[in-house]
């Protein structure tokens, strides 16, 4: 007898995986080992994964500086990641601007003001 038609058979997952390592100078220079594994459905290659690990690591090597900015009035909206200028009064004649990513946002609500402050990778 003809078979018309066969189950198919379950197929296996592919599961890519990239890995990334700094020099022992760098470890050394910001602070020891750190790791991080990405699990990510999204990748197609494992040079896709490869890529990214190796940009997660270009970012992660470098030492980052955290300033919080706090402002009564915010004129326009600010989401997490918008790069932004920050300018701070040092003197009465003295002004400094802070540029960077804004890593967190918080914002404390009262009867009498409201204040936004924001985390500010530099």
């Amino acid at each position: 007898m003809v078979t018309i038609y066969s189950k198919p058979e379950k197929s296996e997952k592919k599961i890519y995986k990239g890995e990334a390592e700094a020099s022992a100078a760098d470890k050394k220079a910001t602070g020891g080992e750190k790791f991080m594994q990405v699990d990510n459905v999204l990748f197609q290659s494992d040079i896709d994964a490869e890529t990214m690990a190796t940009a997660l690591l270009a970012r992660l090597e470098t030492r980052k500086e955290y300033i919080e900015m706090t402002s009564e009035f915010m004129p326009i909206p600010v989401e997490r990641r918008d790069t932004v200028i920050a300018e701070e009064r040092v003197t009465h004649d003295k002004d400094v601007n802070h540029t960077g990513l804004v890593r967190g946002i918080k914002l404390n609500v009262t009867n009498s003001s409201q204040t936004l402050t924001l985390i500010l990778e530099e």
